[in-house]
């Protein structure tokens, strides 16, 4: 979103006329109107002040949300070596327990890491990291996954924002048939390669962290992102996605 547009929103988030901010700040107000309307841009004391007076860093005030330090993970970064030393602890706890009798010693080990082994591959997710040059994926795709998990190289795929034409936000509500239904909404970034190839990757719950900022950094690389749901604009008023394209799905229904 534009500096202009981020101004005049956090203008009217925070309840002030043009006047009654220009006052606040010593400014005029056809110095604010101008700002807005994108024709000149506030100076870097301006920027302070508006900074202290809604009570923002200058990231949020200007690109949206808190700076985040590359690479940035955007969900769950599976680490194999956790996992391993868990087991072996546990193997190890059990025979203790077990009084070194190897029989029963196997079965109450082999029943906790069934369960661990079943709840590690449910929980199991893909991620994704925004980098300096491009965005790496981890893509686990389904069947039998667990060769996957345990290898040492996890096949990473590594995409140049140079060799992106286009990248789309998406959000679809999920229409649930029954009270027993627990299907959650689904938020995916689509991205589009000059060769055709084609990824789309989930986004984790706290976008308001770094998509703002991510969105930014996407167009000053030369990448076009296509918002045609206007995703951006209710995650800078601090809306709650799940709310706001559900209860407009409800309207829809209504009408």
């Amino acid at each position: 979103m534009r500096l202009q547009d981020l101004l005049k929103q956090q203008r009217l988030q925070n309840h002030y006329t043009q006047a009654q901010l220009a006052e606040k700040l010593f400014v005029s107000t056809q110095a604010v109107s101008k700002w807005e309307h994108g024709q000149s841009v506030p100076t870097i004391d301006n920027l302070l002040m508006l900074s202290d007076l809604y009570n923002l860093s200058l990231d949020e005030l200007v690109q949206g949300s808190p700076f985040f330090k590359k690479p940035y993970v955007v969900g769950h970064r599976y680490r194999r070596s956790c996992v391993i030393m868990l087991l072996i602890g546990w193997l190890v706890v059990s025979i203790l327990a077990c009084g070194l009798n190897l029989q029963v010693g196997l079965v109450f080990v082999m029943i906790p890491v069934l369960v661990t082994g079943c709840l590690l591959l449910s929980m199991t997710k893909d991620y994704w990291i925004i980098e300096q040059d491009g965005l790496t994926i981890q893509q686990y795709g389904r069947g039998f996954i667990l060769p996957k998990l345990l290898a040492k190289d996890q096949h990473l795929q590594h995409i140049r924002y140079a060799d992106l034409t286009q990248v789309t936000l998406n959000y679809q509500v999920y229409y649930h048939i029954s009270a027993f239904d627990f299907g959650p909404d689904s938020f995916k970034l689509g991205l589009t390669a000059k060769d055709g190839r084609q990824w789309t990757l989930d986004f984790s719950t706290r976008v308001k962290d770094f998509l703002p900022q991510f969105v930014n950094y996407l167009e000053r690389q030369g990448v076009p992102v296509n918002d045609d749901q206007q995703i951006m604009a209710v995650v800078l008023r601090g809306e709650s996605l799940y709310d706001h394209f559900n209860e407009s799905s409800n309207t829809t229904k209504a009408n």
